[in-house]
């Protein structure tokens, strides 16, 4: 969500590869699954397929690492992206992959459908559970003066822990994973016949039950408030800076490459205190000589 200066000093430079490499492997794994026969891969498709998206992967992760403002709108784009290829491509990937583990390769869009409409239904009630702690269609000075809290109008910033501090009622992440979990059960009738080799669906509910709890307690409630941001954002003519921009972008200038990727690069400052001071006393003693 809104990214901090806690989660770059982790992950900020190691994105380039991680999207790079995560982006290739789950296109692959979504084209050899869904499009092609197990016994017909082509090579030369699947060859072209890796460097095309491990080249968008890079240039998205060096985007992040280097040019990012961490903005609302990136706060919006990016965790959509997140989820479209982690949750539904990878996710419904896997789950197909274990319907055809199980010799039932004509059920394996069935899975993929299945797994994409928890990830949409767990999103949306995270979205409305979040809108409704809110009180978004009751008071809307209720929600204005929470997320206000992490707004200063003067400085026009907007601090990180808006969203990492939005979270759902334990009681209400349980309902919701078990209503995930539910709604794999026409899938388990549909593929468990009582073969052994059938019980690797057993993992498609946990698969489930963790992007489940990933949208409850990240994903849902964080757009929830980026959007409210961005309603105010439009309000006042202007979006707020990321708090934590500035640190990130001292963080940035110690990154390889950053002379020439960084929108506003500046050479570190190696001159010291006492070199400072030895400098202005040798120019005073070269003007006294000269005097």
């Amino acid at each position: 969500m809104l990214f901090s200066f806690y989660l770059s000093g982790h992950y900020l430079s190691k994105l380039w590869w991680c999207i790079s490499g995560f982006n290739a492997m789950v296109t692959v794994m979504l084209y050899v699954v869904m499009f092609c026969k197990p016994e017909q891969v082509p090579s030369n498709t699947l060859f072209t397929i890796v460097v095309i998206t491990m080249v968008i992967g890079l240039l998205v992760g060096l985007y992040i690492m280097f040019r990012a403002e961490f903005t609302s709108l990136y706060s919006i784009i990016v965790p959509t992206y997140i989820i479209l290829l982690t949750e539904v491509s990878f996710g419904g990937s896997l789950v197909a992959f274990a319907v055809q583990l199980s010799g039932r390769y004509g059920l394996r869009w069935f899975a993929f459908n299945t797994n994409f409409t928890c990830v949409v239904v767990t999103l949306l009630i995270s979205i409305l559970m979040e809108a409704k702690k809110l009180k978004l269609l009751m008071e809307e000075s209720h929600w204005r003066e929470e997320i206000g809290k992490y707004l200063d109008y003067s400085k026009r910033l907007v601090s990180p822990t808006l969203t990492t501090r939005a979270a759902m009622p334990t009681s209400i992440n349980a309902i919701c994973m078990a209503a995930a979990i539910g709604v794999n059960i026409p899938l388990l009738f549909q593929i468990y016949g009582g073969g052994r080799n059938n019980a690797i669906f057993l993992a498609v509910p946990l698969m489930t039950v963790t992007f489940t709890y990933i949208n409850l307690k990240i994903f849902g409630p964080g757009l929830t408030r980026i959007f409210l941001l961005r309603k105010i954002e439009k309000e006042q003519g202007y979006r707020f800076q990321n708090a934590d921009y500035e640190k990130i972008q001292e963080l940035r200038r110690g990154f390889f490459l950053s002379r020439w990727l960084m929108k506003d690069y500046r050479p570190p400052i190696n001159t010291t205190p006492n070199a400072k001071s030895n400098k202005q006393s040798t120019k005073k003693q070269k003007h006294s000589d000269q005097g």
